[in-house]
């Protein structure tokens, strides 16, 4: 197994492009291929968006730790944040085709999260909320 790898960013949005690059880099570890790799880059986005935009209880000071974990061909990548709890793992969705025909600006991404990835767990403790989300080789 190789060793996990962590990054840390800022609460904001802007940092979701270096999200993405950690996401790809681990991904090539493992050997993904591309559309393997943009599916669980946008599960992962999709995560740490939430975590900015709903999530957290502090967006200016607070930050995320993004962790990366390769083994066996798989990456699971972590997703640790403090905020109220929150499972996107079993919350209660409204059909996409409702959002679609509400057209609404917001409500599709849970559905794409869980899409997405090939296993999604979720934790809590002493005010930290954890995503994980794994994406295999095939």
């Amino acid at each position: 197994m190789a060793a996990p790898t962590t990054l840390r960013v800022a609460g904001q949005t802007s940092e979701l492009a270096r999200v993405r690059k950690a996401v790809s880099a681990w991904s090539a570890q493992a050997g993904l291929d591309e559309a393997r790799t943009r599916r669980l880059q946008l599960a992962v986005d999709e995560a740490v968006a939430n975590a900015i935009e709903h999530g957290m209880t502090d967006t200016k000071r607070g930050r995320i730790t993004i962790g990366g974990a390769i083994q066996n061909g798989e990456v699971t990548v972590t997703v640790r944040y403090r905020g109220d709890r929150f499972d996107p793992t079993a919350a209660p969705t409204r059909p996409a085709a409702d959002s679609i025909r509400q057209r609404a600006e917001h409500g599709y991404g849970l559905h794409l999260m869980r899409g997405l990835v090939d296993a999604a767990a979720y934790r809590y403790a002493k005010g930290i909320n954890e995503v994980q989300l794994t994406k295999r080789q095939a």
